[in-house]
């Protein structure tokens, strides 16, 4: 059982000297469970960052208030439970409902406001896969451009042979531990290049350059690693010559039209975080859920998915009926659902057929989303029927 939603206010977590030592968040506990609540929605004060240039005229967001106060669905335990229930006790901060391009369901919790930017983890590798797949379909780069060649640094790691499609579709083969439970896995010695200079000064670039062991040859199955989306990063960079902020400003936050205040967290050299440094508002990420469900060659590619085949193979008990694509989830069980998710909680889930989209920031006391997968479907199947 997780321990129940907490108000940081109350428990007094914050930085200054009226915060007891004991409660205070710092920059080596501010991602594990109570300090995340408060830290979340203020990583600019704990990581350095780099504002990401948004439209001089955010786009506006309709409101049409719905009543979801009728809905009824099966909780974690069995039991049956409203939508403010699931809402409280799954650690929301924020939370929007689109329907029909229109704001129907909007509320902050645990101190959050409608302009605060939130701490969005691997929501930021489907961001970055948007300006990838963006820059290929407009010619600028090639899908089969080898890693390598971009990034001759990792020429002697497991990335040479791998092409910029494989990592966007993580088929690349690299091995890697990704088990945020296991303290001693490789997610946690590797994202030392993110927020630890005194242990890896330099960044991701020479982090990503020491992983030299292979699980499978290069585009032969799918296995989800958050180094994948860095490395991928790296060859946008090199490819266009530009810094990665400017390039999601350019080919997805304008056009888009997201104009809140937003950032990306910085890696130890000085360089953004691909794999999970967007901090973005839950109106701006409605925004480009409603830009992605007005289609165009790159939403209609993501929205039609991977390589299900390759997904089984590396992934076939996480979530069945799905595969990925250019860094986005994508469940093919009807009706289609394209999904960014990042740990502790952060999801964007968008149904084109339905005109829906659902917005949910949070800080979870455990990092996987795999255990509240089911809870959140039932949920949203109770949305959906609800609104149609």
């Amino acid at each position: 059982m997780l321990p129940p939603p907490i108000d940081w206010r109350e428990a007094g977590l914050g930085i200054g000297e009226t915060v007891p030592e004991d409660r205070r968040v710092t920059g080596a506990n501010w991602r594990t469970w109570p300090f995340n609540r408060w830290a979340f929605q203020h990583t600019r004060m704990l990581v350095p960052s780099v504002p990401l240039a948004g439209a001089d005229t955010p786009a506006p967001l309709p409101e049409s208030p719905a009543d979801l106060s009728g809905l009824r669905f099966a909780g974690e335990d069995g039991e049956t439970i409203d939508w403010e229930t699931y809402v409280a006790s799954t650690y929301t901060d924020a939370m929007i409902v689109l329907h029909r391009g229109a704001v129907i369901y909007e509320t902050y919790r645990n101190g959050m406001t409608a302009g605060t930017p939130h701490h969005l983890f691997s929501v930021t590798k489907s961001v970055v896969g948007l300006v990838a797949e963006q820059l290929i379909a407009d010619g600028a780069i090639t899908a089969d451009l080898p890693t390598a060649a971009a990034v001759p640094e990792l020429g002697t790691s497991a990335f040479a042979g791998t092409t910029l499609r494989q990592l966007l579709d993580m088929t690349d083969g690299i091995a890697f531990d990704e088990d945020y439970a296991n303290l001693n896995s490789d997610v946690h010695r590797y994202s030392a290049s993110y927020w630890t200079p005194e242990v890896a000064p330099g960044g991701t670039l020479p982090a990503l350059a020491t992983l030299d062991r292979r699980e499978a040859a290069p585009g032969t199955a799918f296995r989800y690693r958050t180094p994948v989306a860095d490395a991928a990063a790296w060859v946008l960079r090199r490819a266009t010559g530009r810094s990665l902020a400017s390039l999601v400003s350019e080919h997805v936050w304008r056009p888009a039209r997201c104009g809140d205040a937003a950032h990306f967290l910085l890696d130890t050299g000085g360089h953004e975080i691909a794999g999970s440094g967007l901090n973005a508002t839950a109106r701006d990420l409605a925004r480009l859920a409603r830009f992605l469900m007005a289609g165009g060659p790159v939403a209609d590619a993501l929205i039609a998915g991977g390589d299900r085949g390759l997904f089984a193979v590396g992934a076939a008990n996480m979530r069945p009926d799905h595969s990925y694509r250019g860094f986005w989830w994508v469940n093919h069980a009807p009706p289609a659902a394209l999904i960014a998710m990042g740990v502790y909680g952060q999801r964007l889930h968008i149904e084109p057929e339905n005109d829906l989209a659902i917005i949910r920031l949070a800080s979870t006391p455990l990092p996987s989303n795999i255990a509240s997968d089911p809870l959140h479907g039932r949920a949203f199947a109770a949305l959906r029927t609800h609104l149609r």
